[in-house]
């Protein structure tokens, strides 16, 4: 059984209408079931990804006090470098570990001025708040602004299939989305040789937040999402990009599609312990102020509405701010 299945999105972007409705049928099939699919086909240069995984490793190998310089300088900014011991995402949850054995470094949209003063929201610095970039190595900087473009381009093609597959206008979430408050995450787990303590994980269970992230890892296994009350591994696609639901798309369709929990665990292998990874999750996060109620396709007599509408970014920044230690 596929707990990821592949979906190739090509025939989505390059064929018919019913080429279309049939991936978006595939689609919706894997976000019913545990809300997680492989994503190959989606017209990404690799040469895109190479360039952000190269300048990600070679920031995370500086010196802590190098990367460092890039932390967030308070309790409310999100932006920049959070190094070892500083989060522990099953927290989220209220589940007790070891701080996660991982290092990232995080970006958002918002570095132009006038289009912070334009979107601020009382309250909501740390979301709009500039990144804060290093000054070494000189071609991450690039790197990232190239990727992020292009994730935002791609997950508004992947959000007009999901709106085919809940049966709703192509473009349905096009208003929900105008300035949305994505998140383009470095998350650099270091080599393991030796013992670790009781628990230990490179990323606690957690779900994701907010619409649909996209995440590039590197072949290593390590990846893993609850089946049945059971953890289970992700498999490794090549050039494939693994695509989740998050907690605010769950609630928008009603839970008919799912947000799973998953974790990074440490590979069995000690030649895989050894290496280090680096995954890029991008977070497709909507509009700060976009309501969040339940999308009227997926009301039936049996299904009445199981939650209550929320604003989009007040939600995010809450379950953000309780992963931090």
């Amino acid at each position: 059984m596929e707990f990821a299945p592949t979906i190739d999105l090509s025939p989505a972007f390059e064929g018919s209408n019913s080429d279309r409705l049939e991936i978006a049928k595939r689609i919706d099939s894997a976000c019913r079931s545990t809300g997680f699919f492989i994503a190959v086909g989606h017209g990404v240069d690799p040469k895109l990804l190479e360039d952000v995984i190269n300048s990600s490793r070679d920031f995370f190998h500086l010196p802590v006090s190098e990367k460092s310089k890039v932390a967030p300088p308070g309790p409310n900014h999100f932006r920049g470098y959070l190094g070892l011991d500083t989060t522990a995402l099953a927290s989220t949850l209220e589940i007790e570990t070891p701080p996660d054995l991982c290092e990232s470094f995080n970006v958002s949209r918002f570095d132009d001025p006038v289009l912070r003063s334009k979107l601020q929201q009382p309250g909501a610095e740390a979301v709009f708040c500039e990144n804060l970039w290093p000054e070494e190595p000189v071609e991450l900087r690039p790197a990232y602004e190239a990727y992020f473009a292009k994730m935002e381009n791609l997950c508004a093609e992947i959000l007009k299939l999901m709106a085919i597959a809940l049966d709703l206008e192509e473009n349905w979430f096009e208003d929900k989305f105008d300035n949305p408050t994505s998140l383009l995450m470095s998350n650099w787990y270091p080599p393991v040789d030796g013992e670790v303590p009781s628990g230990q994980l490179r990323r606690g269970e957690h779900t994701d937040y907010g619409a649909f992230t996209i995440v590039a890892p590197e072949q290593i296994p390590g990846l893993q999402i609850t089946v049945n009350d059971q953890w289970v591994d992700v498999d490794l696609v090549e050039d494939g990009y693994v695509i989740n639901i998050g907690d605010l798309m769950a609630r928008w369709t009603n839970d008919r599609w799912t947000s799973t929990l998953h974790r990074v665990v440490l590979p069995d292998d000690p030649s895989h312990r050894k290496r280090d990874r680096i995954s890029i999750p991008f977070f497709f996060q909507p509009t700060y102020t976009a309501e969040i109620k339940t999308i009227p396709t997926t009301l039936t007599e049996k299904k009445e509405t199981s939650y209550e509408p929320v604003i989009s970014g007040e939600w995010i920044t809450a379950k953000s701010m309780s992963m931090l230690e």
